[in-house]
C-alpha cells in the first residue's frame, strides 16, 4: 500500500474507533436535538454537492440529533452509484437507530455487511447497537474482528476495553443449543468386517458392536458460566456444561458434563491462567459413571499484535473407568494456536499439539502429535465460511495382542460450516455444517471414516 494511502486509510481507521467509543459512553439522551427543516440555501448547496460529500453530511445529521433532516434529505434524494445501496443502508441504519429502533437498525447494518463484509464503519455501529440490545454474544463476535482494523495498539486496546465492558456487566453467562445430528459411523466402529489374528494365522470376524454403524439423531447442550474481577491484576473464570447426543439407538448416546475453575493474571491484551477442570461421561443404561477425570490446567493468551493472538494450553489428568479399570490412567495434553486478521472478515489459524495417554495396559498407551489449520471468511449474499482441517498421527506402546503388531494410526479430519449472517432468527444465524473424518490404522480393527451434518443456530454472526 502506498504511504499516502496507509495514512489515509490509518486516519480513517482512527474516525471509527473514536466514534465507537463515544458512542459507548455517551448515553442516547445525549445525542438528541431538535430537528430542523433545510432552508433554500441549504437545499441548493445539498444539490450542488458530491455524492461522497452528502453522505459525510448525512452521516453527521443522522448523529447530531437532527435525524429527521438527513431522513428527509435521504428520501427526496436517494443515493445511488457504485454504493449507493449500503450507504442508503446505513445511514437509514442509523436514522433508526436515533428514533429508538435499535432493532431495526441493526438489521439494516447486517444487510450492508451481507453485501460487502469490509465495511468497518458499519460493522462498527452493528457492535455499538448489539451491545445495546444486550446481544452480548454477538457483539464480542464483530468486536473481535474488528481488532484487525486496528491501526496501533492504543485502538486495539480500546476494543478489548470494550470487550471488558460487556463481560463485566454481566458476570453470570447462560448458553444452551439444539443441533440436528446425523452421522454414517456414531460410534468410530471399524469400516472392515475382519481383523487378522497372526497367532492363530485366520481373520476373525469384528463383532457388530465395534463395526461402523450409521445414527440419526440430535445433540443438545447447556452451559453457564461466572467471572468476577479481582482488583486490576486478577481474575477468576468459573464454567461448567452439559451436552447430549442421542440416536434413534440408544446404545451410541452419549452424556457428557464438564466444570473447570481458573485464576487468571491479567496481561495486557490477553492473560496467565492457572486453575483445575473436570469431565464425567454418563452410562446408557443406568444411573452411574462410565468415565471421569480430573486435573491442572496452565492457560496463556496473549495478543501479540492487532492482528495477531496466541493460544497456549496444558492439561494433567487423571482418568478413571469405573466399570474397565484397565482404563485408568493419565493423560497429558499440550496445544497451542496462532491466529492471524488480515481484516475484519478473513481470519487464518494455525494450530500444534502433544498428547499423552498412559494407561494399565500398555497395547492401549500412545502418543499423538497434531497439526490444523483453518480459516474464517465472511462472504457476500450473508455467507460466512469455516473451513478446518487436522491430522492426527497416533502411536502406541505395546503390540496389540490380537493383531500381532504396535499399532499406529493417521488420522484426517476435514470441516466446512456455513452461516446464513443476514438471517436473523431470534438472535440466532442458521449454520450448517459437514465433517469428515478418516482414520487410516495398520490394524484394521480401527481403520474407519464417519461423513456427519451438524445444523444448528449460532450467536457468531
Amino acid at each position: 500500500m502506498p504511504a499516502k494511502s496507509a495514512k489515509y486509510r490509518e486516519a480513517g481507521l482512527r474516525t471509527v474507533f473514536c466514534a465507537l467509543s463515544f458512542l459507548l459512553l455517551t448515553p442516547p439522551a445525549a445525542l438528541a436535538a431538535k430537528a430542523v427543516d433545510p432552508s433554500p440555501q441549504q437545499i441548493t448547496e445539498y444539490e450542488a454537492s458530491t455524492e461522497s460529500t452528502r453522505v459525510k453530511l448525512l452521516i453527521r445529521l443522522a448523529k447530531s440529533g437532527q435525524h429527521e433532516l438527513a431522513a428527509g434529505l435521504l428520501k427526496r434524494y436517494p443515493l445511488s452509484g457504485k454504493f449507493g445501496k449500503n450507504r442508503q443502508l446505513f445511514i437509514e441504519g442509523l436514522i433508526l437507530k436515533a428514533r429508538g429502533n435499535l432493532t431495526g437498525a441493526a438489521k439494516n447494518y447486517r444487510a450492508a455487511l451481507a453485501d460487502d463484509p469490509s465495511l468497518t464503519l458499519v460493522r462498527a455501529e452493528l457492535a455499538q447497537t448489539l451491545f445495546q440490545l444486550e446481544e452480548d454474544d454477538s457483539a464480542k463476535h464483530h468486536l473481535n474482528l474488528l481488532m484487525a482494523e486496528a491501526p496501533n495498539d492504543y485502538e486495539a486496546q480500546g476494543i478489548r476495553s470494550f470487550i471488558d465492558t460487556i463481560d463485566e456487566r454481566r458476570p453470570f453467562k447462560f448458553n444452551a443449543y439444539v443441533s440436528a445430528a446425523p452421522s454414517t459411523n456414531v460410534n468410530n466402529g471399524s469400516s472392515n468386517k475382519t481383523i487378522y489374528a497372526p497367532l492363530w494365522g485366520v481373520d476373525m470376524d469384528i463383532d457388530d458392536d465395534s463395526r461402523k454403524q450409521s445414527g440419526i439423531g440430535f445433540s443438545t447442550g447447556f452451559s453457564a458460566g461466572y467471572a468476577r474481577r479481582l482488583g486490576n491484576d486478577f481474575s477468576v473464570v468459573l464454567g461448567g456444561g452439559v451436552n447430549a447426543s442421542i440416536y434413534t439407538d440408544s446404545d451410541y448416546n452419549v452424556y457428557n458434563a464438564s466444570q473447570s475453575a481458573e485464576l487468571r493474571y491479567l496481561l495486557t491484551g490477553g492473560f496467565l491462567g492457572v486453575g483445575l477442570v473436570a469431565s464425567e461421561n454418563m452410562k446408557n443404561d443406568e444411573i452411574g459413571l462410565s468415565y471421569y477425570s480430573y486435573g491442572p490446567r496452565v492457560s496463556l493468551q496473549k495478543a501479540i499484535t492487532p492482528q495477531d493472538r496466541i493460544n497456549l494450553s496444558s492439561v494433567y489428568e487423571w482418568r478413571n473407568y469405573p466399570d474397565t479399570s484397565w482404563n485408568d490412567g493419565t493423560a497429558l495434553k499440550i496445544n497451542g494456536s496462532w491466529n492471524h486478521a488480515f481484516d475484519s472478515s478473513l481470519t487464518a489459524s494455525l494450530g500444534t499439539g502433544y498428547d499423552r495417554m498412559k494407561t494399565e495396559r500398555d497395547f492401549t498407551s500412545y502418543e499423538t502429535w497434531s497439526g490444523s489449520v483453518g480459516l474464517y471468511k465472511e462472504l457476500p449474499k450473508g455467507i460466512t465460511v469455516n473451513l478446518n482441517g487436522e491430522f492426527r498421527l497416533s502411536e502406541f506402546d505395546a503390540m496389540h495382542p490380537i493383531a500381532g503388531v504396535t499399532r499406529k494410526d493417521d488420522r484426517y479430519l476435514g470441516s466446512i460450516a456455513l452461516t446464513k449472517r443476514d438471517l436473523n432468527i431470534w438472535g440466532y444465524a442458521p449454520s450448517l455444517e459437514y465433517t469428515y473424518v478418516y482414520n487410516d490404522s495398520n490394524i484394521s480393527l480401527y481403520e474407519f471414516d464417519s461423513h456427519a451434518l451438524d445444523f444448528r443456530l449460532s450467536k457468531d454472526f
